[in-house]
């Protein structure tokens, strides 16, 4: 069975943005779905917040993107499997994909769909119908496509410890 190398370590700036992604992420996307169901004057407040942190995960995939280049990384894991090693890297590239598509389509949401304009104005009859703005469909399933990959990555995180006994969490934290 092949070992891997925990001893390297992500640079410090990797694992900062990592989890504060992650977690904004996961305050983002149960926002995001419980936003689609309530009525515009009744989720301004909650536009705002929504707005602010995906701004920040935004200028954090930015920062992270830059570091992945730059700053010191471990060797990819292996897992014994071509596939399964393959798959690691596919979904972790996604992340960065869906991340900036995320974002692009969220500030093209809040252009065309008038969100900025009445988080301005605190006028939300500005707002068009979700179904009239084109970047909010967008958002929405790559949002959804993301939560797939976040739930695969951290079943491969529990698959790898469970088959190899490795804490591949030591790179990150």
């Amino acid at each position: 069975m092949f070992k891997n190398d925990l001893t390297k370590k992500f640079s410090s700036g990797t694992i900062i943005t990592h989890w504060l992604t992650a977690v904004l992420i996961l305050a983002l996307f149960p926002m995001g779905k419980y936003m689609s169901d309530i009525e515009t004057a009744e989720k301004m407040g909650l536009i705002k917040i929504h707005v602010v942190l995906g701004i920040i995960v935004f200028v954090m995939t930015i920062i992270r993107s830059w570091l992945f280049f730059k700053a010191p990384r471990p060797e990819d894991l292996k897992t014994g499997s071509s596939f399964n090693d393959k798959l690691v890297i596919w979904i972790h590239n996604a992340f960065y994909f869906l991340l900036f598509g995320i974002s692009i389509s969220g500030i093209g949401t809040m252009i065309l769909g008038g969100y900025g304009e009445a988080l301005i104005n605190g006028n939300p009859n500005i707002i068009l119908n979700k179904y009239e703005v084109m970047p909010l469909k967008g958002h929405e399933i790559m949002s959804l496509i993301m939560m797939i990959l976040l739930v695969m990555h951290i079943v491969g995180v529990v698959k790898h410890y469970l088959l190899t006994k490795e804490n591949t969490l030591r790179r990150i934290f």
